[in-house]
């Protein structure tokens, strides 16, 4: 039954997903296409949610459990992931994001803060890299100690949170106690051979769609450039990092490089592949128990690095 779950999900991803998305179709109709296809997607029960503001920036705030939502003076005693969201820099949202964020915090436990960046091309680099780090700050504002705070970032996001992490020692934010990254976007001037050799394997993410992507967020910036492409940033510092990948998708050699990278500058990084999947495969969840042992992977590695005393 998993395989057959597994195969009709491939099919609808490249019938339903990889034709619109990078197509010449208005990035208006792709935006409200991919609004329209989420809704389909499964989500946990018994997850509350809750709108904040972070200056402009709508944020959903997600807690799995009965209940309601705590108050700013109990965070304290919660663990927290800011999550990046990703969409190629210039789709997607909460609106969109809310069943894989749901499904984050159902299998963390931890209180999930799903941010509206702005997005390209409106509002290229360095826009949603500043509204993720107002997220960040304000989490902390709220009760959240950095030492039971995650960031993760998925696809685009992932470069997001890369930045954001990097950004925060320069802007006198504590780090956060972990990172995560789920099919990460690393390498905008898409360098690696699995753009090519994946091309066809790959049931989700064009090369068109990623490369319009990458031009809108950096708008002239070099792509290459550290900024943007966090795989050639400076990965001293890190937090203890967790990448996974599947090994189907365009962007796995992005994981793969990024690992050995932050693993050659001294930081804690374990690299998952997962055998046959394909991009951003954990927001399958509800069907797929690769999917939620990914997530109860990534459960395992935060939670482990949490610092829970007083």
């Amino acid at each position: 039954m998993q395989a057959l779950l597994k195969a009709l999900i491939r099919l609808w991803l490249r019938l339903l997903f990889k034709p619109w998305f990078g197509s010449r179709l208005p990035l208006s109709f792709q935006r409200r296409w991919l609004r329209l296809l989420t809704r389909s997607s499964g989500r946990p029960k018994g997850v509350d949610q809750q709108e904040l503001w972070v200056g402009d920036v709508r944020m959903l705030r997600l807690r799995a459990g009965a209940g309601e939502l705590v108050g700013p003076t109990e965070l304290d005693e919660r663990d927290a992931i800011l999550f990046a969201h990703g969409g190629g820099f210039i789709l997607g949202g909460g609106s969109t994001y809310v069943g894989f964020a749901s499904w984050i915090a159902e299998a963390t436990g931890a209180d999930v803060y799903l941010p509206d960046y702005r997005l390209a091309p409106e509002h290229p680099y360095p826009a949603p890299l500043d509204d993720l780090f107002e997220a960040y700050r304000v989490i902390l504002a709220l009760g959240h100690p950095a030492k039971r705070t995650a960031i993760l970032g998925d696809s685009a996001g992932g470069a997001l949170a890369v930045g954001t992490v990097l950004a925060l020692p320069e802007m006198g934010q504590p780090s956060p106690a972990a990172l995560v990254l789920l099919s990460p976007f690393l390498d905008l001037s898409l360098s690696g051979a699995s753009v090519s050799t994946k091309a066809r394997t790959d049931p989700m993410l064009s090369v068109r769609f990623v490369e319009e992507g990458a031009r809108a967020h950096a708008a002239g910036v070099r792509l290459t450039d550290p900024q943007v492409s966090p795989l050639f940033a400076d990965l001293r510092g890190l937090p203890p990092t967790l990448v996974q990948v599947g090994t189907d998708e365009i962007l796995l050699d992005d994981s793969t490089r990024f690992a050995e990278r932050a693993w050659g500058a001294g930081a804690e990084v374990e690299l998952q592949r997962f055998d046959g999947m394909f991009h951003d495969f954990q927001g399958t969840a509800a069907l797929l128990k690769v999917a939620r042992g990914a997530l109860d992977d990534v459960a395992s590695f935060v939670g482990g690095h949490f610092d829970k005393t007083r």
